[in-house]
């Protein structure tokens, strides 16, 4: 049926999100910011590409500060993806309003791949902030997840973390 107009709200949301995509509006981040926080994956990666187009200076504190577990990680992974290497402390601290425990599988997972592209595109964090990733994510490892394991694994082992190896093997 041509006439179906099932998900044509959503459609058009994203689309709306999409046209600040890859150049700077003094309206985006208003108009953005609380679709970071949608139950839709989708709506919420169109509302962080839109976002990374933005400069920095403008979003980066709203980012550090974000309290809604959504908005925050997505907010941040914008900023370890656009906000280069002297933003990486501030992103990697922010996170911590975000504890493993507390939030969901699929959150989890998306607060993992905060850390991993920050470590991707910026190497390590500062000797302070990796021993504090390296205690804080050491603790939830193992998890119930072995998804979530998965991706712990990687970034102890990157982080040199003692005993991520015996742990490992007992997995």
């Amino acid at each position: 049926n041509l006439k179906d107009t099932t998900g044509a709200p959503v459609r058009a949301l994203r689309q709306q999100l999409e046209a600040f995509h890859g150049h700077p509006d003094p309206k985006a981040v208003n108009f953005l910011w609380p679709h970071l926080n949608s139950d839709d994956r989708w709506i919420r990666y169109a509302a962080r590409i839109a976002l990374e187009a933005q400069p920095v200076a403008e979003w980066k504190q709203r980012a550090l500060d974000e309290k809604q577990t959504n908005a925050g990680i997505t907010a941040l992974l914008a900023l370890a993806r656009v906000g280069g290497k002297d933003a990486q402390d501030d992103c990697l601290k922010a996170l911590a309003k975000f504890p493993l425990a507390k939030i969901t599988e699929t959150q989890q997972l998306e607060k993992l791949r905060v850390i991993e592209v920050s470590f991707a595109r910026h190497g390590k964090p500062s000797p302070e902030v990796a021993k504090l990733a390296t205690e804080k994510l050491d603790a939830a490892y193992p998890s119930k997840s072995e998804r979530v394991n998965r991706e712990l694994c990687q970034l102890l082992v990157f982080l040199e973390a003692p005993g991520v190896v015996a742990k490992t093997f007992a997995l």
